[in-house]
């Protein structure tokens, strides 16, 4: 068998130039943190999108359920973790909360992060994440394979996940949750744009 070579996996920074094998680079792309913040929730939305693109024309996806439920979380997880650092806004750090988007979005309607939008705008938002949240566990059912959602594991609970739909509803929900994000509101609505 001819093993795949380990030289050009990824080149130091300051290697600049042309890459054997191409290259990506790792730069986010922003002049400051928070528009890298902002970079890497588009990144996942970016993600998600290739993902769903992918389940849609292997005919059936099954290969990637739980690829498309981490991007989900992860989306979301990040856009409430740029939002909320933003405004400022203090959430729990504890390990059994570190990844909960419930915790992260109660912080982000009492912090103000979703003062901005209309009533019907936020009711959805939070009518979002606790729709999501039995679904993607904390991110842990698209992690790992024996990881469960309130004691069971996923196939458990849900027979199916409609891969568009949790795109559509997740990016929509990245896009609202960062407009307060001033400087970056035309990023806002390309994240939101299926």
């Amino acid at each position: 068998m001819t093993l795949p070579s380990l030289e050009n996996l990824a080149y130091p920074a300051g290697e600049d130039g042309e890459h054997p094998g191409g290259g990506h680079c790792a730069w986010l792309g922003g002049a400051t943190r928070e528009e890298d913040r902002v970079a890497i929730v588009d990144q996942y939305a970016t993600a998600l999108r290739v993902l769903v693109d992918a389940a849609a024309a292997s005919g059936d996806g099954w290969g990637l359920t739980r690829p498309i439920l981490f991007a989900v979380h992860q989306l979301c997880e990040n856009a409430l973790d740029v939002a909320n650092d933003h405004a400022g806004v203090t959430v729990s750090r504890r390990s059994k909360d570190r990844h909960s988007l419930a915790v992260k979005m109660a912080a982000a309607v009492t912090g103000g992060v979703y003062a901005g939008l209309t009533l019907e705008e936020r009711q959805w938002c939070e009518r979002f994440v606790e729709t999501i949240v039995p679904l993607t566990g904390n991110g842990f059912p698209g992690r790992y394979a024996g990881a469960t959602v309130s004691g069971r594991q996923l196939d458990e609970l849900w027979c199916c996940i409609n891969p568009a739909a949790l795109r559509d509803a997740a990016t929509a929900f990245a896009g609202l949750t960062i407009r307060r994000v001033a400087e970056l509101d035309e990023r806002a609505a390309e994240i939101s744009a299926p």
